[in-house]
């Protein structure tokens, strides 16, 4: 029984790591089939610690220092008879240890000072196509560019609303976060660029000189700077759209 508990523990420990200090209250359900599918819990157990996070007697349990306080309120609040609320108030009562506490307030907003003090890299591929009505020339970029993020990316508003849920955000998905925010838009500049003028084709290897302008706006308005980027384009020349019959 105490390997499954110690068991339980750490799956839940696993998910505040990955998803901040509120997950548990926020996605009680969510906790309750990971720990279902992890083999972490059986169902009976998910299900207490279900009724007890839905309830929200979880609520500053934290705060208490005793498994048996803890068990009472378990039971007072959840109205689950002895034996389910002490197993319960065990498993919470060392999921928020003071070692587990002072290994997340360590945690808080790392993520965002790694990001903070390193360059990085996004390695962008456009593609859009030039339609003329009688045929189509396929527009084809790539480019790496590294950007080196400034101190006012912390006042980004998507990026604040999500380290107010997850203060734990590794550096790795605020990467991905602006990443996949500047693909889109290089992606809409690059099918402005290529799709502008109905009647002549574009010259897709000069695009570097649009990309260059570009980017230097969206870091003015991102909070990055640019540091450097390479890249070129080409085109599978003009295709025809009826082959047939052509001479």
């Amino acid at each position: 029984m105490a390997e499954s508990i110690e068991s339980t523990v750490d799956c839940l420990k696993g998910m505040i790591d990955r998803n901040g200090p509120s997950y548990l209250v926020d996605e009680p359900y969510e906790v309750f089939k990971e720990l279902v599918k992890a083999g972490a819990a059986d169902r009976k157990r998910a299900a207490a610690l279900l009724h007890i996070l839905v309830s929200g007697t979880a609520q500053n349990m934290d705060a208490e220092n005793d498994a048996e306080v803890l068990s009472e309120k378990i039971q007072k609040g959840c109205g689950l008879n002895r034996q389910t609320a002490d197993e319960a108030a065990v498993i919470l009562h060392s999921l928020y240890s003071n070692d587990h506490k002072k290994e997340w307030e360590g945690k808080e907003l790392e993520g965002l000072k790694q990001f903070l003090a390193e360059d990085f890299t996004v390695t962008w591929k456009g593609f859009a196509v030039w339609d003329n009505g009688g045929g189509t020339v396929d527009c084809h970029y790539e480019a790496e560019i590294v950007l080196a993020p400034e101190e006012t990316v912390a006042k980004d508003k998507e990026l604040a609303q999500k380290l107010k849920k997850n203060p734990f955000m590794t550096k790795e998905e605020i990467h991905e976060l602006f990443s996949v925010r500047l693909k889109k838009y290089l992606d809409a500049q690059f099918e402005d660029y290529c799709t502008e003028d109905d009647y002549y084709e574009p010259v897709v290897e000069d695009f570097g000189v649009n990309l260059d302008d570009d980017l230097s706006e969206w870091c003015g308005k991102n909070g990055f700077e640019l540091v450097s980027c390479d890249g070129d384009g080409d085109d599978g020349g003009f295709e025809p759209k009826f082959r047939r019959g052509w001479y």
